[in-house]
């Protein structure tokens, strides 16, 4: 047959045939499965994306959302499909997030990306990056939109809080030069104007305490003020010259003041007493404490200037007494080597006379100290090429003694009609007794904090100790006087086994006799019916049960006892071997009542081995953290004590209670003195910090992990074999 032959081509043809048959079968399904397995990949990306994702129809209704975005804004996923989300959109970003929708919508763009704010359930804000783009049909129409949202509040809130600070820099920077061009009153609206612009107010006040049993007056205020709120004599900022401290109020309800919705309000103080009210008000948002700040540091600098400005006019007016006074002048000529053109007679309370100093034996620059000397000169330089037209120095001068002493320089830049540096005048003020005072002072500061810190963290272990103290006593007073009674109960009930042990015997034997005599004994079926009547069998075995578990309840007793004398070693601060598991042992049971109704207690012991401690110390520890386990579950819960070692030379004890937890605003306070989180009168907030003391002294570690709803675990990591010596040094 030759291959033109129908039958040759028939024959090849049906496997063709059958391929193509068995292709269209198999290729649907395998791009079904495809299909599937993208979409699942999809979906699984989808929703654990860590940005926001969402699909909305046009009519602004997300249809899907993922868990990232019901994380971000706050809301379940049931309401955000359900809503429209431009309800979401903080008011002052709507407009232009519709225009932009809008515009897709109309075929002008196909997506828009732009930075706004969602506002969350409890009304606080989310800054958020969002990335929009139209899926459209084959007519050009949208079909829906697909949104990527990412949280960017940490980036707004910090870039905010730089822009804020290098304003207030800026402002701070700039009050000393608005100064010297303007006169007292209008300086200090210009402050006013400052403050008012860096904190969102809508109006600013500054008031002067003339004395502090007198009113304060009103001396300046912004051009946006009311002109009859400042003298309302109701307001609060006259409660400041009172207090001598910062008032913040935010949503002000004040039938007398209804102008007054907002208020900060700081004092200036001077020798202990307040010189200067400066107030702003009524932002749109709620002042924080970094506005309070900004308000202080500006009503600080403001007073500064102008209390530097009235001294500087006094000492104008004041020249003709000045060779009277401490205070030494003098006037440098601009060149180099700082000439001295004028001088004070009263530089000869250093030693030197002015016609020395203006001949230049010596310069001005050789009596500066050697120390200061380049510092000085690029100040001056700096202030110079700034266009100062006067600055503040601190700086050490060389008596013709040789004694070292600091002055405070006040120097004003004289310069010509170019701007070019002639004179510079300066009022040199000697502050050595200042500066070794700051220097006392603070090195006394440092000394007196390390000593409250010290003795603070005595007295709360001594507050502690004390009290454990007096249970100690009260338990081992208790565990020596149950001795005794349980000692002659069980040596009681020891005689009285063998008493009735002799009894039965005797009872025997007069069964015996009377079942030998037979018919001889009247008796014989009366006793025996008496037996089956009082079931004596029966008694003579269960008064010996009776017995075992008297004496086996007289020894859970006497185990009770014996922890209890083992936990309170009233008196011992010895430091010895002990075995941590027998010490947690001991205060498992005596906290047991404790923990006994709610808790299941499982016990993780490794080997470890015994750990040279105060382990009287370490049980009040274990204590601590057993009992707030405990009081950590509220119905019912487990308690798991694990302990193992660590490396060579340390053991690790953990305690993990599956109780509600810490919130995590908590965790890095627990240890604090009297911090508690337990209702008044239920807690003191000792223990812990008591515990995390003792775990140092040990040369230890206290750390805690925990989640809120799932549980708390507390881990004490202790050297084997510690530094004694150093912990003895640190009690001390």
């Amino acid at each position: 047959m030759t291959p033109n032959d129908p039958g040759n081509l028939s024959t090849l043809a049906w496997p063709l045939v059958a391929l193509l048959g068995l292709l269209a079968l198999v290729l649907p399904r395998l791009l079904l499965n495809r299909l599937q397995r993208e979409k699942q990949q999809f979906r699984a990306f989808f929703d654990h994306a860590t940005v926001g994702m969402a699909r909305s129809t046009i009519d602004r209704h997300w249809v899907e959302v993922n868990p990232a975005l019901c994380r971000m804004l706050g809301y379940s996923e049931d309401f955000l499909t359900h809503c429209d989300w431009i309800t979401l959109t903080h008011p002052d970003d709507r407009e232009l997030n519709i225009q932009l929708f809008n515009s897709v919508l109309a075929g002008e763009r196909d997506g828009f990306n732009l930075e706004k704010r969602f506002l969350r359930p409890d009304g606080s804000i989310v800054f958020v990056s969002l990335a929009a783009r139209a899926i459209r049909l084959d007519n050009g129409q949208v079909d829906y939109f697909t949104v990527v949202i990412e949280d960017i509040t940490q980036r707004q809130l910090a870039e905010r809080q730089f822009a804020n600070q290098v304003s207030r820099s800026l402002a701070l920077i700039e009050l000393p030069q608005q100064a010297e061009g303007l006169d007292e009153r209008e300086f200090m609206q210009q402050a006013l104007e400052r403050a008012e612009s860096l904190t969102g107010s809508q109006f600013a006040l500054l008031h002067i305490v003339a004395a502090e049993d007198q009113p304060i007056e009103l001396q300046i205020c912004s051009r946006k003020t009311p002109e009859t709120l400042g003298n309302d004599r109701s307001a609060p900022w006259h409660e400041v010259a009172h207090s001598a401290s910062a008032l913040r109020l935010n949503n002000i309800s004040n039938e007398a003041m209804p102008l007054l919705h907002r208020l900060i309000s700081v004092p200036v103080c001077e020798d202990r007493q307040v010189r200067m009210i400066f107030s702003v008000g009524n932002s749109r948002e709620d002042y924080d404490n970094y506005d309070v700040e900004t308000v202080q540091l500006l009503a600080n600098e403001t007073w500064r200037i102008v209390r530097r400005q009235r001294a500087d006019r006094a000492l104008r007016l004041a020249m003709q007494v000045v060779n009277a006074s401490p205070v030494v002048c003098f006037r440098w000529a601009a060149s180099n080597g700082w000439p001295v053109v004028f001088v004070s007679e009263n530089v000869s309370q250093w030693g030197y006379t002015p016609e020395q100093l203006q001949s230049g034996q010596p310069d001005f620059a050789s009596i500066v100290h050697p120390d200061d000397l380049v510092r000085v000169g690029d100040e001056v330089t700096r202030h110079t090429a700034a266009g100062a037209t006067g600055y503040e120095q601190e700086y050490r001068l060389i008596t013709a003694d040789n004694r070292v002493i600091w002055v405070v320089d006040r120097t004003k830049v004289t310069r010509d009609a170019h701007g070019l540096p002639v004179f510079y005048d300066g009022v040199l003020t000697d502050i050595t007794e200042r500066k070794e005072q700051q220097l006392l002072i603070a090195d006394n500061l440092a000394r007196q904090q390390q000593l409250n810190k010290r003795l603070e963290d005595a007295n709360n272990q001594l507050l502690q100790s004390e009290k454990m103290a007096s249970i100690g006593q009260l338990a081992a007073g208790i565990a020596h006087e149950l001795n005794n009674p349980i000692g002659f109960v069980h040596s009681n009930l020891g005689t009285l086994t063998g008493y009735l042990n002799d009894l039965m015997t005797i009872l025997d034997a007069y069964a015996d006799a009377a079942a030998h005599q037979g018919e001889n004994c009247p008796n014989l079926r009366s006793i025996e019916q008496l037996r089956e009547e009082r079931d004596f069998d029966f008694v003579r075995d269960d008064i010996f049960k009776l017995l075992a578990e008297s004496k086996d309840g007289l020894g859970r007793v006497r185990k009770i006892v014996q922890d209890l004398k083992t936990f309170a070693r009233v008196g011992e601060q010895e430091w010895q071997e002990a075995d941590l598991h027998q010490g947690l042992d001991s205060t498992l049971n005596i906290v047991w009542n404790e923990l006994k109704y709610k808790c299941q207690v499982v016990k993780e012991y490794d080997e470890i081995p015994p750990v040279f401690c105060l382990i009287s110390q370490l049980n009040q520890v274990f204590m601590n953290l057993l009992v707030n386990a405990g009081h950590a579950i509220e119905q019912k819960g487990t308690i798991t004590i694990r302990t193992r070692r660590l490396d060579d030379d340390k053991v690790c004890i953990e305690i993990a209670d599956t109780g509600k937890g810490i919130p995590p605003e908590n965790l890095r306070r627990i240890f604090e003195p009297f911090f508690t989180t337990k209702p008044v009168g239920q807690g003191t907030g000792l223990g812990l910090s008591v515990s995390y003391n003792i775990v140092q002294r040990h040369q230890g570690q206290l750390s805690v992990d925990s989640e809120p709803g799932r549980g708390t675990t507390f881990r004490i990591t202790l050297p084997i074999h510690p530094d004694t010596s150093a912990a003895q040094e640190r009690k001390q």
